[in-house]
């Protein structure tokens, strides 16, 4: 039996311990810090999976949606319960990222192998230090470069900017955005997946830089990376969404040429874009995002329905189409080092979902104008909910009680609903 981290079902246990669900926190955690073990101790990196049954045998292949998918996890847990061992495993897998898989263009290859050599194995090679490795060399490094590998592990690296205030790791991170942009889009605001296209657009590509570009804005309030990811959602609904149901995995111009036809849709597909589209339609206000979302919703309960019970992807998705994000806005000019600070703490608050915008009012007003705040003469921060908000917070702590607060409000007004 293999052991790695399932990303729904950690996912949706983290949502649920924010919640207050105490055996969801419990999973959650225990399994993290189980999965410590996958960290190479030398380089940083997490192994692809363990083999044995246990977490003690390492595969050692560093694929990038296992470092991207951990980095962002890794760095909600420690955002939400301070554990320096989450931190600590968020950083070690950021270095590695930077150290060995960043090209020299500023975007990501896609892997490294698990083996020096057929004679070397991972498990013989691994238990080198530093110095015994690159005597040596190195394992091979796949230096592919994918819009999706790459929008995986912006996102990854905007969390662990978000927990960290780190600036170098969300250069690093919009750096990689931009030359996904100058590089792999295509006409009609999607993006190919290397450097040749065969059998594709693939919705993965699109769909995966289209949640990178989300969550650089809720990180810098630069509407320039709302923009971007409006277009990479209205591509999905003009090129993937399927007029039977659900969205299409890819759409080739080559139908009819083998395996190259449009593949069956997947299950996964439809909950990513679920998410993605939900969250879209929040900061933006604009419907059309979240009747694709409840498209993709209705596709993946018809599938689910042949399981004995539904997937932990098909219940977070749920959960959140089910109600709005944590939402906060700051207020004040980005230069002013309050506002600042504000939003830095806006950004480490404990929450996998949530909308975060900056409003610098000599910008214009906002994308999604479901909210009037009022006029102040200083930087502050707002809680909102059901188009209601907070106080005006001037520090962090005053916005740790606003949320607190909104989160109580919101559930108690969820309970009276549900009599």
């Amino acid at each position: 039996m293999l052991r790695y981290i399932d990303a729904d079902s950690m996912d949706y246990d983290l949502a649920l311990a924010a919640q207050g669900d105490k055996d969801a926190e419990a999973q959650a955690r225990k399994t993290l810090d189980a999965a410590l073990a996958l960290i190479d101790p030398v380089w940083g990196g997490v192994s692809q999976y363990s083999d044995n049954g246990d977490w003690t045998s390492p595969h050692f292949e560093k694929i990038m949606s296992y470092q991207a998918q951990y980095l962002r996890q890794y760095s909600e847990a420690s955002a939400r319960w301070k554990d320096p061992r989450h931190l600590k495993a968020a950083t070690a897998i950021h270095d590695y990222l930077t150290h060995f898989l960043l090209a020299p263009n500023g975007a990501f290859y896609t892997s490294q192998d698990a083996d020096l050599d057929q004679t070397r194995t991972g498990h013989v090679y691994y238990a080198l230090d530093d110095a015994g490795r690159r005597k040596l060399g190195v394992p091979r490094i796949d230096v592919h470069q994918y819009a999706r590998e790459n929008g995986w592990v912006i996102a990854g690296l905007v969390a662990y900017y978000d927990v960290t205030n780190d600036k170098a790791a969300l250069a690093t991170a919009e750096t990689a955005a931009r030359w996904v942009q100058a590089n792999r889009a295509i006409e009609g605001g999607g993006f190919r997946h290397g450097a040749d296209d065969r059998g594709g657009p693939f919705i993965g590509d699109t769909l995966a830089m289209g949640q990178a570009f989300l969550s650089l804005y809720a990180a810098t309030g630069d509407r320039a990376w709302l923009t971007a990811a409006i277009s990479a959602g209205s591509s999905l609904g003009t090129i993937f969404a399927d007029a039977s149901g659900g969205f299409l995995p890819n759409k080739t111009t080559e139908a009819g040429i083998g395996a190259f036809k449009t593949a069956p849709k997947q299950f996964d597909d439809q909950i990513a874009v679920a998410r993605f589209m939900n969250l879209l339609g929040h900061y933006t206000g604009q419907g059309g995002f979240k009747a694709l979302a409840a498209q993709a919703m209705r596709y993946a309960i018809g599938a689910d329905d042949a399981l004995d019970r539904p997937l932990p992807g098909l219940l977070l998705a749920d959960l959140e189409l089910g109600h709005a994000p944590t939402h906060v806005t700051v207020i004040g000019h980005k230069d002013d080092s309050e506002a600042q600070r504000l939003d830095a703490a806006a950004r480490a608050l404990p929450a996998g979902y949530k909308r975060l915008d900056w409003w610098d009012t000599r910008e214009g007003p906002l994308g999604n104008q479901d909210i009037t705040y009022p006029e102040l003469d200083k930087p502050a921060a707002f809680a909102c909910g059901n188009r209601t908000c907070s106080l005006p917070a001037f520090t962090a702590a005053d916005l740790t009680d606003a949320v607190q607060s909104m989160a109580r409000q919101e559930e108690t007004q969820a309970a009276r609903a549900g009599h």
